[in-house]
Protein backbone atom coordinates (compact mmCIF):
# COMPACT_ATOMS: atom_id res chain seq x y z
CA UNK A 1 0.00 0.00 0.00
CA UNK A 2 1.33 3.02 -0.54
CA UNK A 3 2.41 5.65 1.97
CA UNK A 4 -0.15 7.77 3.60
CA UNK A 5 1.19 11.25 3.25
CA UNK A 6 -0.50 14.08 5.98
CA UNK A 7 0.40 17.51 5.47
CA UNK A 8 0.64 18.44 9.33
CA UNK A 9 0.97 22.45 10.08
CA UNK A 10 1.14 24.14 13.32
CA UNK A 11 -0.65 27.53 12.69
CA UNK A 12 -2.56 30.95 13.40
CA UNK A 13 -5.68 32.03 13.35
CA UNK A 14 -4.71 33.94 10.30
CA UNK A 15 -3.24 31.18 8.88
CA UNK A 16 0.05 31.62 8.81
CA UNK A 17 3.19 29.44 9.23
CA UNK A 18 5.21 32.26 11.13
CA UNK A 19 4.31 31.41 14.08
CA UNK A 20 6.14 33.89 16.35
CA UNK A 21 3.40 33.95 19.08
CA UNK A 22 4.24 31.76 21.59
CA UNK A 23 4.88 34.72 24.64
CA UNK A 24 1.17 33.62 25.43
CA UNK A 25 0.93 30.37 27.30
CA UNK A 26 -1.83 29.15 25.24
CA UNK A 27 0.24 29.06 21.61
CA UNK A 28 3.03 26.55 23.71
CA UNK A 29 0.07 23.99 24.56
CA UNK A 30 -0.41 24.47 20.84
CA UNK A 31 2.31 23.79 20.04
CA UNK A 32 3.07 21.04 22.35
CA UNK A 33 0.26 19.56 20.93
CA UNK A 34 1.20 19.62 17.31
CA UNK A 35 4.89 18.15 18.25
CA UNK A 36 2.94 15.06 20.14
CA UNK A 37 0.65 14.45 17.11
CA UNK A 38 3.86 14.21 14.94
CA UNK A 39 5.53 11.48 17.05
CA UNK A 40 3.01 9.91 17.59
CA UNK A 41 1.18 9.18 14.29
CA UNK A 42 4.25 8.40 12.54
CA UNK A 43 8.04 7.63 12.95
CA UNK A 44 8.84 9.55 9.72
CA UNK A 45 8.73 13.57 9.25
CA UNK A 46 9.87 16.29 6.89
CA UNK A 47 10.49 19.45 5.68
CA UNK A 48 11.75 21.52 2.85
CA UNK A 49 15.16 23.24 2.62
CA UNK A 50 14.15 26.51 3.68
CA UNK A 51 12.46 25.17 6.95
CA UNK A 52 15.56 24.01 7.85
CA UNK A 53 18.44 26.74 6.77
CA UNK A 54 18.86 27.34 10.41
CA UNK A 55 20.45 24.22 10.82
CA UNK A 56 22.88 24.44 8.31
CA UNK A 57 26.51 25.15 8.68
CA UNK A 58 27.29 27.21 6.13
CA UNK A 59 31.12 27.67 6.89
CA UNK A 60 31.48 24.21 4.82
CA UNK A 61 33.42 24.13 1.93
CA UNK A 62 33.52 21.41 -0.47
CA UNK A 63 36.76 21.60 -1.85
CA UNK A 64 37.83 19.72 1.20
CA UNK A 65 35.37 16.89 0.21
CA UNK A 66 36.35 14.55 -2.46
CA UNK A 67 34.26 13.74 -5.66
CA UNK A 68 32.44 10.97 -5.28
CA UNK A 69 32.60 8.35 -8.05
CA UNK A 70 30.03 6.08 -9.52
CA UNK A 71 26.57 4.94 -9.42
CA UNK A 72 24.52 7.06 -7.00
CA UNK A 73 22.96 4.87 -4.50
CA UNK A 74 20.66 5.87 -1.97
CA UNK A 75 22.22 5.28 1.68
CA UNK A 76 19.64 4.29 4.38
CA UNK A 77 20.47 4.21 7.18
CA UNK A 78 17.40 1.81 9.74
CA UNK A 79 16.70 3.93 12.63
CA UNK A 80 13.27 4.32 15.26
CA UNK A 81 12.55 7.77 13.62
CA UNK A 82 13.48 9.63 10.61
CA UNK A 83 13.44 13.32 9.64
CA UNK A 84 13.51 14.04 5.88
CA UNK A 85 15.06 16.93 4.30
CA UNK A 86 13.96 18.13 0.92
CA UNK A 87 17.34 19.57 -0.42
CA UNK A 88 17.83 18.67 -4.31
CA UNK A 89 21.01 21.07 -4.58
CA UNK A 90 22.36 20.02 -1.65
CA UNK A 91 22.27 22.80 0.50
CA UNK A 92 22.10 21.71 3.73
CA UNK A 93 25.17 21.15 5.62
CA UNK A 94 24.04 19.13 9.17
CA UNK A 95 26.68 18.43 11.63
CA UNK A 96 25.23 15.29 12.89
CA UNK A 97 23.13 12.47 11.88
CA UNK A 98 20.60 13.17 14.02
CA UNK A 99 17.67 15.76 14.25
CA UNK A 100 17.20 16.10 18.45
CA UNK A 101 14.05 18.25 17.85
CA UNK A 102 11.31 17.88 20.53
CA UNK A 103 14.00 15.84 22.71
CA UNK A 104 13.54 12.95 19.78
CA UNK A 105 16.76 11.40 17.90
CA UNK A 106 15.30 11.77 14.65
CA UNK A 107 17.82 10.55 11.73
CA UNK A 108 18.97 13.12 9.31
CA UNK A 109 17.57 11.61 5.39
CA UNK A 110 18.63 14.07 2.98
CA UNK A 111 16.41 13.82 -0.44
CA UNK A 112 18.43 14.89 -3.29
CA UNK A 113 18.05 15.31 -7.07
CA UNK A 114 21.06 13.22 -9.21
CA UNK A 115 22.52 16.50 -10.31
CA UNK A 116 23.73 17.04 -6.71
CA UNK A 117 27.44 18.14 -6.45
CA UNK A 118 29.48 14.84 -5.74
CA UNK A 119 31.23 16.19 -3.24
CA UNK A 120 27.95 17.01 -1.20
CA UNK A 121 27.97 13.06 -0.95
CA UNK A 122 31.00 12.46 0.32
CA UNK A 123 30.34 15.43 3.12
CA UNK A 124 27.00 13.64 3.93
CA UNK A 125 28.90 9.89 4.17
CA UNK A 126 31.71 12.17 6.47
CA UNK A 127 28.88 12.60 8.93
CA UNK A 128 27.01 9.20 8.41
CA UNK A 129 23.85 11.04 7.61
CA UNK A 130 21.69 9.15 4.99
CA UNK A 131 20.02 10.47 1.68
CA UNK A 132 17.99 8.90 -0.95
CA UNK A 133 18.00 9.98 -4.70
CA UNK A 134 14.35 11.45 -5.97
CA UNK A 135 14.63 12.78 -9.58
CA UNK A 136 17.19 13.86 -11.64
CA UNK A 137 16.94 17.51 -12.08
CA UNK A 138 13.72 18.19 -10.23
CA UNK A 139 12.61 16.36 -6.99
CA UNK A 140 9.99 13.49 -8.12
CA UNK A 141 7.89 13.02 -5.36
CA UNK A 142 6.10 10.01 -6.79
CA UNK A 143 9.50 8.31 -6.88
CA UNK A 144 9.92 9.77 -2.93
CA UNK A 145 6.80 7.96 -1.79
CA UNK A 146 8.14 4.89 -3.72
CA UNK A 147 11.07 4.37 -1.72
CA UNK A 148 9.43 5.25 1.85
CA UNK A 149 7.39 2.25 1.05
CA UNK A 150 10.53 0.22 0.15
CA UNK A 151 11.99 1.01 3.42
CA UNK A 152 8.95 -0.07 5.21
CA UNK A 153 7.55 3.75 5.73
CA UNK A 154 4.02 3.89 6.18
CA UNK A 155 3.04 7.53 7.23
CA UNK A 156 4.84 10.43 6.23
CA UNK A 157 4.45 13.89 8.28
CA UNK A 158 4.69 16.76 5.67
CA UNK A 159 5.45 19.82 8.03
CA UNK A 160 6.03 22.38 5.56
CA UNK A 161 6.88 24.79 4.49
CA UNK A 162 4.90 26.71 2.01
CA UNK A 163 6.90 25.38 -1.00
CA UNK A 164 7.22 22.06 -0.73
CA UNK A 165 3.84 21.69 1.04
CA UNK A 166 2.55 23.09 -2.81
CA UNK A 167 4.51 20.32 -4.21
CA UNK A 168 2.66 17.48 -2.86
CA UNK A 169 -0.70 18.84 -3.26
CA UNK A 170 0.41 19.88 -6.52
CA UNK A 171 0.83 16.18 -7.65
CA UNK A 172 -2.20 15.36 -5.41
CA UNK A 173 -0.25 13.01 -3.13
CA UNK A 174 -1.77 14.70 0.05
CA UNK A 175 -3.77 12.09 1.58
CA UNK A 176 -4.79 14.22 4.88
CA UNK A 177 -4.48 18.08 5.72
CA UNK A 178 -3.76 18.44 9.53
CA UNK A 179 -4.06 21.66 11.02
CA UNK A 180 -3.27 22.52 14.79
CA UNK A 181 -4.33 26.26 15.11
CA UNK A 182 -2.82 28.14 18.10
CA UNK A 183 -5.38 30.50 19.58
CA UNK A 184 -3.10 33.62 18.06
CA UNK A 185 -3.26 36.07 15.04
CA UNK A 186 0.23 37.12 13.59
CA UNK A 187 -0.89 39.85 12.03
CA UNK A 188 2.15 40.23 8.97
CA UNK A 189 1.35 40.94 5.74
CA UNK A 190 4.33 38.70 3.99
CA UNK A 191 4.76 36.11 6.74
CA UNK A 192 3.85 32.73 4.99
CA UNK A 193 0.44 30.85 4.96
CA UNK A 194 1.02 27.00 5.11
CA UNK A 195 0.64 26.51 1.17
CA UNK A 196 2.07 29.11 -1.54
CA UNK A 197 3.63 28.79 -4.65
CA UNK A 198 4.32 30.94 -7.76
CA UNK A 199 2.98 28.11 -9.75
CA UNK A 200 -0.80 28.06 -9.29
CA UNK A 201 -2.03 26.43 -12.56
CA UNK A 202 -2.62 23.11 -10.47
CA UNK A 203 -5.14 24.80 -8.08
CA UNK A 204 -7.39 24.71 -6.27
CA UNK A 205 -7.49 21.70 -4.45
CA UNK A 206 -10.39 20.79 -2.94
CA UNK A 207 -10.32 18.05 0.89
CA UNK A 208 -13.40 17.94 2.64
CA UNK A 209 -13.86 18.28 6.47
CA UNK A 210 -12.80 14.95 8.35
CA UNK A 211 -12.77 15.96 11.63
CA UNK A 212 -12.88 19.27 14.38
CA UNK A 213 -11.49 19.31 17.96
CA UNK A 214 -11.61 21.61 20.50
CA UNK A 215 -8.71 20.97 23.00
CA UNK A 216 -6.56 22.30 26.04
CA UNK A 217 -5.21 26.11 25.52
CA UNK A 218 -7.79 26.89 23.38
CA UNK A 219 -6.12 24.54 20.59
CA UNK A 220 -8.51 24.01 17.62
CA UNK A 221 -7.27 21.22 15.34
CA UNK A 222 -9.00 20.71 11.74
CA UNK A 223 -8.45 18.04 9.86
CA UNK A 224 -8.96 17.53 6.24
CA UNK A 225 -9.10 14.43 3.58
CA UNK A 226 -9.29 14.49 -0.09
CA UNK A 227 -12.85 14.98 -1.78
Amino acid sequence: MKTEVICHMYITIDGKIETDINGYPDCFKAGEIYDNFTFSSSNAWGCGRETFQYLSNNLIDLNDYPFKSGELVDKFIKDDIYCFAFDRKGKLFFNQEYNDYYEKKSRFVSVLTENVDRRFISYLDSKNISYIFAGKDELDLNLFLEKLEKYGIKRFMLCGGAQINALFLEKDLVDEIHLVIAPGIQGGRKELTFVGTDNISKFPKYFKVKNVEILEGDTVVLTYIKK
